[in-house]
């Protein structure tokens, strides 16, 4: 199990818990990850406490060919602060109705430079990466609590059924009730995977 599985297992567990990922990958997609499932900051090791901007690593690297949904070009160290106090911002707010432009207020910068600059880092849009961490909670109450799936719709910041329905069926392949009554073990089959700023479900054949 890795350290993302672990602190998706930690929140799903003890929410209230703050995760501080550290480790050896450097990767931008491994950050996005991280972000996504509630981390409060990605540093890559060997670092030092005196020197933080050496957590440049896990920022876009050059203006190489990049593919669509990837950074296209560096973003500076102050900028990616900026980003990761949004993405705290988003964090803690996520279930409640945030609209892009509280989240820019939260980065210090103006709606339009905002998306930009929270692509370049992220790697996928500022409503993308928040209906993902809202549909990774939807899929962990629709798992453990008994709520009606409009209950979960309006406790994660939806306005309707049908909006998040739909959204749902996007980033899993299923509509919210047909994930819950998927049987146990098909929970444990799906691998998610991060390509280009999506998230791709991967099953084995049992599901």
């Amino acid at each position: 199990m890795s350290g993302i599985d672990i602190m998706k297992e930690i929140e799903d567990n003890a929410p209230p818990v703050l995760v501080l990922i550290v480790t050896a990958n450097g990767d931008e997609e491994a950050a996005v990850e991280a972000f996504g499932s509630g981390a409060l900051d990605y540093l890559k090791k060997a670092f030092s406490i005196s020197a933080p901007s050496r957590r440049k690593n896990i920022l876009p690297a050059s203006d190489t060919s990049a593919q669509p949904g990837t950074p296209t070009a560096a973003v500076t160290l102050n900028r990616y602060h900026k980003i990761q106090q949004a993405v705290r911002f988003i964090n803690d707010n996520y279930r409640t109705d945030i609209r892009l432009a509280a989240a820019a207020r939260a980065a210090g910068m103006s709606s339009a430079h905002f998306s930009r600059i929270f692509k370049k880092v992220m790697g996928l849009s500022y409503q993308d990466y928040l209906n993902s961490r809202r549909i990774t909670k939807a899929k962990n109450l629709l798992r453990t609590s008994a709520q009606s799936v409009t209950e979960i719709a309006v406790s994660l910041g939806f306005s309707d059924q049908t909006g998040f329905g739909r959204i749902f069926k996007k980033l899993t392949g299923h509509t919210p009730s047909a994930f819950r009554s998927l049987p146990p073990k098909s929970f444990l089959a799906e691998k998610s995977i991060k390509s280009r700023g999506r998230v791709i479900k991967s099953r084995d054949r049992s599901d």
